[in-house]
């Protein structure tokens, strides 16, 4: 990524976090051994209206590095906890 994009990342982040545009996906923890499941993993993704679903290989590096990744952990637990 280039400087240039990364910036454009990290401000689109910083609106992303104000509007809310994330939504999370749940994986299944399973035991090998019985199959059985016994949790899950809440994975965030970003809705970016220009740019669409973003993964969080391209933005989570960004978040810490600026340290919106607080603000985003928050987000993600509050939300998680909510659906659940």
């Amino acid at each position: 990524v280039n400087i240039e994009e990364k910036l454009r990342l990290m401000e689109g982040l910083r609106v992303a976090l104000d509007l809310q545009q994330f939504h999370l996906m749940y994986q299944p923890k399973v035991d090998m051994r019985s199959g059985r499941i016994f949790g899950c993993e809440a994975l965030v993704r970003w809705d970016d209206p220009a740019r669409g679903v973003i993964g969080p290989d391209r933005f989570i590096p960004l978040a810490e590095e600026s340290g919106m990744i607080v603000a985003l952990g928050e987000w993600v637990l509050r939300t998680a906890c909510f659906q659940n």
